[in-house]
């Protein structure tokens, strides 16, 4: 199994152990999750089997992989799986006393730190002010006028397309944040803020003739961008980047698509929407219900139990959610530290907790 049993023993011993419960299954993988205490703290341990090889993570960012050749068993670790095989072996002899207080027992006293769940934006924005202040940076006027814009019907598709047409609707996209694009100049044609700001991976698109809808739908039908990113007008990353899209419609024409779903690039489409609009270039808002429901603080933010990722959490969330940010459950204590067993005991009403996963068999 391993060459030196004395370092592997650990283990070796933790997975003997959680093979005695019943696992969860994921396709073919088989899985185990469990929330094992150590002294005063808690760990969420979550072990995948695919094939025949075991890998085990852990809430705080533990990661091993079972059997490994070059697997080193490092004695923090090792102290730490004789503890987690301790407890482990406790939480069986309970589930087989009495499963349903042994479960009780373990959802009354796990952390908030480690839960996932949801909570309206009202009353996050509520005890985090200072959190994403979209109502800040938007005004008035400008919030009025986007609720009016997105609850009205997409546009008909546009009976041709070309380059220049694309471009013009980039020239108003990038005006419409001027200052907050580095080293912006007013006055220049949307070619040159394309070239400046855009991805850069355009797949061909402006070696195409500017005025001919013949030559931009070749270009469109071509494999010349496939892989390529010519509609990410401005950069970010897979899901921090705003799109300016040109889409064939199935019912012949043309439509732009103006796409970008993250909070962090919010105020700016809100301004790039406002901004077509005002030019009379019809396009197509994409997510248009869910900013609808974030500018009016009532989507539903996700919890996120401590040493997840953020960036893509929304993805963990059942759809019907429609969970766009989230946040770690400490940030709430964090900013107001006076008032933490109020606030506990708050929190436990106030956020929507979902079902969670736990190796019970």
């Amino acid at each position: 199994m391993m060459r030196n049993k004395k370092k592997s023993f650990s283990i070796e011993r933790f997975i003997r152990l959680t093979e005695d419960f019943v696992p969860h299954h994921h396709g073919p993988d088989r899985v185990w999750i469990f929330y094992l205490r150590e002294k005063r703290k808690w760990v969420r341990v979550h072990v995948q089997k695919y094939k025949s090889v075991y890998y085990l993570t852990t809430s705080d960012s533990v990661q091993v992989t079972f059997p490994n050749s070059g697997y080193d068993e490092p004695a923090e670790l090792r102290r730490r799986l004789k503890i987690w095989t301790q407890e482990l072996s406790q939480w069986k002899k309970s589930l087989l006393r009495d499963p349903t207080a042994a479960q009780a027992t373990l959802y009354k006293n796990l952390p908030l730190s480690l839960r996932w769940g949801v909570m309206q934006r009202r009353h996050v924005k509520t005890l985090l002010p200072s959190w994403l202040p979209i109502e800040k940076e938007l005004t008035a006027k400008e919030k009025h006028a986007l609720l009016s814009l997105l609850d009205k019907p997409d546009p008909d598709p546009q009976p041709t397309m070309t380059l220049d047409r694309f471009l013009d609707y980039c020239r108003i996209a990038y005006q419409a944040n001027a200052t907050k694009l580095s080293g912006f100049r007013s006055g220049l044609p949307g070619r040159e803020y394309y070239q400046k700001y855009a991805d850069g991976r355009d797949g061909g698109l402006l070696k195409v003739a500017g005025d001919s809808p013949e030559e931009f739908q070749r270009w469109y039908d071509s494999k010349e961008r496939q892989g390529c990113h010519p509609w990410e007008i401005y950069r970010g990353g897979n899901s921090t980047h705003i799109d300016l899209a040109v889409v064939r419609s199935e019912r012949g024409g043309w439509s732009i698509h103006l796409n970008a779903f993250s909070s962090t690039r919010l105020v700016e489409t809100c301004r790039i929407a406002l901004a077509l609009n005002k030019a009379s270039l019809p396009f197509k808002f994409g997510h248009k219900e869910s900013y609808k429901l974030r500018l009016l603080a009532e989507d539903w933010v996700g919890v996120v139990p401590e040493g997840s990722d953020l960036g893509y959490a929304w993805h963990h969330f059942p759809k019907e959610w429609n969970v766009a940010d989230a946040i770690h459950i400490s940030w709430f204590f964090e900013e107001n530290p006076e008032k933490r067993s109020a606030l506990r005991i708050q929190l436990r009403q106030l956020v929507h907790w979902l079902p969670e996963q736990i190796t019970n068999g």
